[in-house]
């Protein structure tokens, strides 16, 4: 992932549209009524943590012996914000390219983290491994890098094609079909599906909010001074605000599309 800072403040800003994503995943996750109960639990790329809460809570609801729950990620801006956000769950910086737990998983997570991760046809048997036989890996990701916000932004930096390309790279996923193939191994009970959903945002460039909180972020930092990046956000939010143009009423409809998959490892 790029090194650049995360700002939690606004990524924030569309709180409750990221977090519909990971509670629409966790309500897909099997229950204890299911025979399924898990004591440890790992959120990849929690972020400010806010998904990390709403996952203890599912599982430790009813419960007296409380799982054991972790939040691992690589942004010192963002644990600080999640640390402020519950002292029960466990805050671990961690880079998921290379983290390992230290005890087998029963439910592994990650939502809308993995996509900026390389090579998902190594790392995604890399974490089955780290979970226990039984056990559930859940992930989500953007599926949305065709879609005119993501396309423009080749677009608007068509005068810094190299380091936009470049940078652009930076986040990656394969299609379903490689998912299924790399799962289907180790795990059983694949369950992959797509969602568009269709954000009402509101406020003046709100696509453009919206991108330069996640997407725009490495290709900002790769632009070569302030001036690039000025000429780059003007012709950008042109475009933008020309594809997805604010309604009468202030708002603006973003269709915003999520690739979703659960599986359970194999018993062995």
């Amino acid at each position: 992932m790029s090194n650049t800072h995360w700002d939690p403040a606004r990524y924030g800003l569309f709180g409750n549209e990221r977090l519909r994503p990971a509670i629409d995943l966790i309500a897909r996750l099997p229950k204890a009524a299911s025979g399924f109960s898990p004591n440890h639990i790992v959120d990849l790329g929690c972020g400010p943590g806010s998904v990390t809460a709403v996952l203890a809570e599912a599982f430790s609801a009813g419960r007296e012996d409380k799982p054991r729950v972790v939040g691992v990620d690589s942004s010192d801006e963002m644990l600080e914000t999640a640390r402020k956000r519950d002292d029960a769950i466990e805050w671990q910086k961690g880079d998921i390219a290379s983290w390992e737990p230290d005890a087998p998983v029963d439910l592994l997570f990650s939502n809308a983290a993995l996509h900026w991760v390389p090579d998902h046809s190594n790392l995604f048997p890399r974490l089955v491994n780290f979970v226990r036989p039984g056990g559930i890996i859940a992930i989500q990701v953007p599926n949305n890098f065709l879609a005119p916000s993501h396309q423009l932004i080749g677009e608007a930096g068509i005068e810094w094609r190299k380091e936009v390309a470049t940078a652009m790279h930076a986040a990656r996923i394969m299609r379903p079909g490689d998912y299924f193939d790399v799962l289907a191994p180790a795990c059983d009970e694949i369950d992959l599906w797509q969602t568009q959903y269709c954000h009402v945002l509101s406020g003046t460039d709100a696509v453009y909010n919206w991108t330069s909180s996640t997407i725009l972020r490495p290709v900002m930092a790769a632009l070569p001074d302030d001036e690039a990046r000025a000429t780059f956000t003007e012709k950008y939010k042109d475009r933008l605000n020309q594809v997805y143009p604010m309604r009468e009423d202030g708002r603006t409809l973003f269709p915003f599309n999520r690739l979703f998959m659960i599986a359970r490892k194999r018993d062995k």
